[in-house]
This record gives C-alpha cells, structure tokens and sequence, in this order.
C-alpha cells in the first residue's frame, strides 16, 4: 500500500480532512494518509474514508511502523508537524528516505529553547509559572543565537570549550529533536519568512512552500460577503497561553466598547486552569460584553461568528492563528498583530493594511478599513491562498520532493 507514494503522517487534527480533500483534488491517488494514535477508538476530528489510524501505543509498535516505512519505495514521507511520536519514527527512518517537515508553529516555537522564551508576554509568564533560578539563567545566557553559533563553532575547532561548559552545550542544544530537524531534507513553513527562523538553527534543508486549504474552502458559500461594518471584535484563535490573552483584555477594559461583543476562542489549545483564568480576567475586564467560545464548532458556525466581528486582535508572538488572518483579512477585518509576531512582518513586507495591536484605541474602534483597503488585502491573499494559487503550491512542492526522492 506504501509503494511509490507520498507517505502523510498526521495527528487528529481539524486541519486533516480538509488537507485529504485539497491533496485528493490536485494530486489524486498519489498519497497515503496514516493518522497517529495511541488508543483504538474513532478520531475526534478526522473523517476521511482515506485515512489509515496507526496504533502506537509503546516503542515496539513504533518501531515496526518506523521498519514499515523503511522496507517501502516510497516517494517521501511528509510529517504534519513534530511531536514527541513523529521525532521518534523520524529518528529510526533510513537516511535515503526523503523526509518533509510541515511546520505547525509549537513543533518550532515551543522546541526550540532560543525561541521558546519570547513565547509570552511578562503578563502571561506571570500566570504560566514561575521560573526557577536556573531557567532565568538559561533563558538570559544559553538560549540566545550568540551562545548557539558558538557551540557550532566549538564542534568544527579550534575554539573549544572546558568539557562541563561542553557538556552543558550538548546537554541544551544538541537534543533529540534537533537532530532529527537536521535529518529533513526539506521543510515547509506556514509563513515563507519562517524559513529565515529555520536557517538560524544551522538547519540545511530545502524551502518547500504549501497550504492548508483555499479561502474558496474556508470560506464556502460567504465568500462574496464582507464584515464592513460589523461592529464586535475576535481576540485570539485558541487557549494556547501563546496567545497572551491577558494584555488585550486589559487593554479592551480601558476602551469604550459600547455594545461590541468580543469572542474569545477557548475551545483547543490550553489547560482548564489556564481556560479559567482568562474567563475571570475577561469578566471582570469587559463585563458583559466578553463572549468565551468554550465548545469546539464547525468552520460555518465559527464563520458566522467571524462574520459579525470587524476587528481581530492577535497578540502571538510566534506564528499562529494564519488560517484565522487569511479568513478574516479576506472579508475586510481590520487586524491588529503583535508587532513581534512573523505574520506581523510578513504581511506588512506584502503590502496588507494590517495594524500593530498596541494601536488599538478609543479613536482608532470607530476607524473601519475603507473598501479600497478590504479590496487590496483580498487581491493580495487570493494570490497567495486562492485554489489556483494552492494548486500551485502544492505541484511545486511535488516537484521538490520527487527531485530529491530521484536523486
């Protein structure tokens, strides 16, 4: 079943079902969909008559798959973000095997220690933890790009370090996961400036461009309709503490919100006492106006709500919440991003009418994008993200990998 075929290996993820039908309608037949699980029971979000579940429950089962691959002619294998599963089954692939790294975001931020750390907000990193003299010490004098290229230089000579600052090195930097990132042949980004992000980490391979879905899919039937004059506000995309909740709220509790409802997405991503947490924070700041969402729906009863929302307010730091950007940029919100962020940057560098979130003010509630502005931003993001241009997307990213698969 495995011969000559591009090999998926996906978590039950919202996202998969949707990917099966994109990769179903431009490259048919030509792929295997294996979704990892630890327990035999029906998957939570996937659907697709196409996928294969693939048992994992302990590191024998994870070796036969890992053997499985390998005694395959496969054309590649494609892992749909790196988690602790998906390194393991990386790490005992042959080196002849072409692997795709699809970067979700925590696989890249969340992993990596010089990333890590700027994750949050001080407002956020209050409520996360407390952190230990030790973690201070790392976050301020190891997990810093300076400390890293050192450690590679310390491994090519002459500079070398006395063995227990060595040790510490190794110990930080030279981990499971990142040699497993440097056994990809090819890596895909959400973001194309994440790639810049990738080759700070001394990591070698090859820029491979995809998405997840086309705005015509996203969108379905509303797509000819537009959120111009629509007066409530969407903050965040999840539960994820990377979304830095707190500093939004606070700041929404200072502006005159009238009678906007601000939906807060908290469906995914996060713990309960982290759930509660903002839920409190978010009463007391804006009262009845504050509108959790705690229950998962589907995309067209999430539409609905984006559809009344003119105003999105992201405070990520690291890359998150694209699927919500593109949707709500298409239909003419006025997004506000953290000004750290890579989206930020990158839709900026491509001329989007996006704001940084601090902007956001009493004056700036009551300025809508013109429909001059909602037209340049959608002519921008259907030539990135419409099905013709995700279409493309994906045959370039055939292309790369038979190349190096044939090679």
């Amino acid at each position: 079943m495995l011969k000559n075929k591009f090999i998926h290996i996906f978590n039950d993820d919202k996202f998969i079902d949707p990917t099966i039908k994109l990769l179903e309608r431009i490259i048919p037949g030509q792929s295997v969909y294996l979704v990892i699980t630890n327990k035999n029971t029906e998957f939570k979000y996937v659907k697709s008559l196409l996928v294969e579940p693939v048992v994992l429950k302990n590191n024998r089962d994870l070796l036969v798959f890992a053997d499985r691959i390998n005694t395959s002619e496969n054309k590649g294998v494609f892992f749909h973000s790196l988690d602790d599963f998906k390194i393991q089954i990386a790490d005992n692939l042959n080196d002849a095997i072409i692997k795709v790294w699809f970067i979700w975001g925590y696989d890249l931020y969340n992993s990596w220690g010089i990333l890590k750390k700027n994750n949050y907000t001080k407002a956020t990193k209050q409520i996360l933890q407390k952190e230990s003299f030790s973690l201070k010490f790392k976050n301020l004098f190891l997990f810093n790009q300076i400390t890293f290229s050192l450690y590679l230089k310390s491994l090519k000579g002459p500079l070398r370090f006395p063995s227990f600052i060595q040790n510490i090195l190794e110990n930080n930097f030279n981990t499971n996961y990142y040699r497993v990132i440097q056994k990809m042949n090819i890596v895909v980004p959400v973001l194309p400036n994440e790639y810049e992000t990738i080759k700070k980490m001394n990591v070698k391979a090859e820029y491979a461009p995809f998405t997840y879905g086309c705005i015509e899919d996203l969108l379905g039937e509303n797509l000819n309709k537009n959120v111009l004059n629509q007066q409530h506000i969407l903050v965040g995309n999840s539960a994820d503490p990377a979304n830095n909740h707190i500093d939004v709220l606070k700041h929404l509790g200072k502006i005159n919100l009238g009678k906007r409802k601000v939906y807060v997405p908290l469906s995914y991503g996060g713990d309960i006492d982290y759930i509660n947490h903002i839920i409190k924070i978010g009463e007391k700041e804006l009262g009845e106006n504050f509108v959790p969402l705690k229950a998962f729906m589907t995309i067209e009863k999430y539409n609905e709500i984006l559809l009344s929302c003119g105003t999105v307010i992201f405070n990520h730091i690291r890359q998150q919440g694209v699927g919500n950007i593109i949707i709500a940029g298409y239909l003419g919100a006025k997004i506000y991003l953290n000004k750290n962020s890579p989206a930020y940057s990158y839709y900026k560098s491509v001329g989007m009418s996006i704001f940084e979130n601090k902007s956001f003010s009493n004056k700036s509630i009551k300025v809508e994008l013109t429909a001059d502005e909602m037209y340049e931003n959608r002519k921008i993001l259907m030539e990135k993200y419409a099905l013709d241009a995700v279409q493309k997307k994906v045959e370039v990213l055939t292309d790369i990998v038979l190349k190096a698969s044939n090679s």
